[in-house]
């Protein structure tokens, strides 16, 4: 492990941008917050995988389309009139959604997920996540019915088929993508929701950088411990929605938005696409439990790190749970 002083300056600069976007009181300020998180996260894209400059290329790529929209959208929204104003207002959701990742605008997540180390995969799926949702909230988008109902359908789906672990990885953040966009009209419930899923993101992205995999079949054959093995299945029930883990708590806020707001198709909708999730994580989870017993006698010995993951798991379903029912 050595000190990169590159990465760290990038990832400081990406977070600045992060919090510009966050603090601006006008659209050049959010626009030019956008193209620092965007300029900032590309060199840490680049690894030692062949592909990762062509998922760079191709991120850029769409990423500043977006941000050409955006910027185009806010020339129109200087016309003043009112037909005006609700065309740039499409322009812009239509923008922030392609930069979300979120359907039907979900391709090049899929596209550029596979030669992606596991760090900027998880930045790349969590935190910059944030600018898009903060510029949506500040236009107020009532547009968002249709492409909320997409992402949940399509990415349930989708993911039933799917081997490889980055893949899933990417469908489970577009199907979140659609349950914070339900959320949206409060900022503090979806920076709530986005915080736990990052946390539990960055947890099941430590445990499979640890076990080193990359498809489902290599979960049969690992041969590390208990402890990993059992953060591992509790992180992806977590991810999964299965009570009484994190991930339940947060899908039950999202429910309890759709009651409030009298969205019964959505939550229908929810309902049914929340079991096909849980099913393909239940079946990863069965299919890591199979040689549950069948470990090498060295690999008794147990990492205090490992022993901390799969406490923090337990210890902070309860607290999350207590902050909930104060809100």
């Amino acid at each position: 492990m050595y000190f990169n002083s590159t990465k760290i300056l990038l990832a400081n600069t990406m977070m600045i941008g992060v919090i510009m976007v966050n603090c601006s009181n006008n659209w050049i300020s959010m626009w030019m917050g956008l193209e620092l998180v965007l300029l900032s996260f590309i060199p840490l894209m680049q690894n030692e995988n062949l592909l990762s400059s062509e998922a760079m290329i191709k991120y850029f790529i769409v990423q500043s389309i977006a941000s050409t929209m955006f910027l185009f959208s806010i020339t129109i929204m200087l016309v003043g009139d009112s037909m005006m104003t609700e065309m740039s207002e499409i322009i812009m959701t239509t923008a922030m959604l392609i930069k979300l990742g979120s359907a039907p605008f979900h391709s090049w997540v899929l596209m550029i997920v596979e030669p992606l180390s596991i760090l900027p995969l998880m930045s790349m799926l969590t935190v910059m996540k944030l600018p898009p949702l903060i510029v949506l909230h500040q236009i107020n988008a009532k547009l968002l019915t249709i492409p909320i109902l997409l992402g949940m359908i399509i990415s349930s789906v989708a993911c039933l088929n799917q081997t490889s672990m980055r893949k899933t990885l990417g469908y489970s953040s577009i199907y979140n993508m659609s349950l914070m966009m339900i959320l949206m009209p409060s900022i503090i419930e979806t920076t709530l929701f986005l915080t736990i899923y990052t946390l539990m993101m960055i947890l099941l992205g430590k445990s499979i950088k640890t076990m080193k995999i990359n498809y489902i079949n290599q979960l049969i054959s690992n041969n590390f411990n208990n402890w990993i093995s059992l953060t591992c299945w509790l992180n992806m029930l977590s991810m999964a929605g299965f009570p009484p883990l994190m991930g339940f708590f947060i899908k039950m806020m999202v429910m309890q938005q759709t009651i409030y707001e009298n969205q019964m198709l959505t939550l229908m909708v929810l309902m049914v696409t929340s079991m096909l999730v849980l099913l393909f994580y239940m079946r990863l989870t069965f299919t890591s439990m199979l040689t549950f017993n069948s470990f090498k006698k060295w690999m008794l010995l147990t990492n205090p790190l490992n022993q901390f993951m799969f406490a923090l798991n337990i210890l902070t379903t309860p607290i999350m749970c207590s902050s909930m029912i104060n809100l």
